[in-house]
């Protein structure tokens, strides 16, 4: 393949210099116009594909996504290889010219609602994904049951969930923003994406001065108000889903505004008629 490196795996465990790193994986800069994006360990086989199979199906639907070449074993660890994409994220954009972050964000809902017209039956049901995260999660069992039985009533759906589209996991090229980091990927109603990224961009990592989660809560009211205005329909049983969305993300979220967020979810809760959760069970 034209630009990869003949001895890549050697390449990789001896000369690359690492791009940027996360959580899951750290990305390094291979041949001409390519990057490998290196797995940790502990990150399954089911999420590499997963990330794989999302990727590839939002760049078949015409999403701007980096769209995956191949799936590579290194002795590094599972890796995919991707095309290059240059420009900065969404949230250093933000952070740079400031005077645009509306422009930006309403630019970043019509993105989502373009990735909400994609159609994704290969992929996992969020339904499963979201019980399995009550399942497993801090609630207790009264306030579990309750969840799920709201769950199950819920409406099912088969649109392409990026499932953690927020500022960082956009990159402003050229072109417009690109979409990345697609391992959170599945099927399902829109609304429940709709409000992991508020959420997300809330209450995710990051600072968290005051200053900060002001203008966090800004932008997401800002991203959430213009999605509404060009998609009303997207906004269907929204007080039932954002109660299950976010009591599912306790099993997982870092304790970022952890006051602020709890308030927020017992908010939730007692919208969709479910009991409040106490953080000391």
């Amino acid at each position: 393949m034209a630009g990869v490196p003949p001895t890549l795996s050697g390449i990789v465990e001896d000369n690359l210099a690492t791009l940027a790193s996360g959580a899951s994986a750290r990305v390094c800069r291979v041949g001409e116009r390519l990057v490998v994006k290196i797995f940790h360990a502990a990150v399954s086989e089911e999420m590499i594909d997963r990330e794989f199979a999302a990727a590839t199906l939002a760049a078949e639907c015409g999403i701007a996504v980096a769209r995956p070449v191949e799936q590579l074993r290194l002795s590094a660890g599972r890796a995919i290889l991707y095309p290059e994409v240059e420009g900065p994220t969404m949230m250093r954009q933000l952070r740079l010219r400031p005077l645009r972050s509306g422009a930006m964000l309403r630019e970043m809902a019509a993105f989502h609602r373009r990735i909400h017209d994609c159609a994704a039956p290969g992929l996992r049901s969020l339904r499963e994904v979201l019980r399995t995260d009550i399942v497993y999660g801090p609630a207790d069992g009264g306030l579990q049951q309750a969840a799920l039985r709201l769950l199950d009533g819920l409406p099912d759906g088969d649109r392409l969930l990026h499932g953690d589209f927020h500022v960082k996991n956009i990159l402003m090229a050229d072109g417009g923003p690109v979409a990345i980091d697609w391992s959170k990927a599945a099927r399902g109603p829109v609304t429940p994406d709709i409000m992991r990224t508020e959420m997300l961009m809330r209450f995710g990592e990051g600072p968290q001065d005051w200053l900060t989660n002001r203008v966090r809560d800004w932008a997401a009211r800002c991203y959430a108000d213009h999605y509404r205005r060009i998609s009303p329909g997207h906004f269907a049983q929204v007080a039932q889903w954002r109660a299950v969305v976010a009591l599912a993300w306790l099993r997982a979220r870092a304790p970022v505004r952890q006051r602020a967020f709890l308030a927020y979810l017992n908010r939730a809760l007692a919208e969709a008629g479910l009991p409040a959760y106490s953080a000391m069970t």
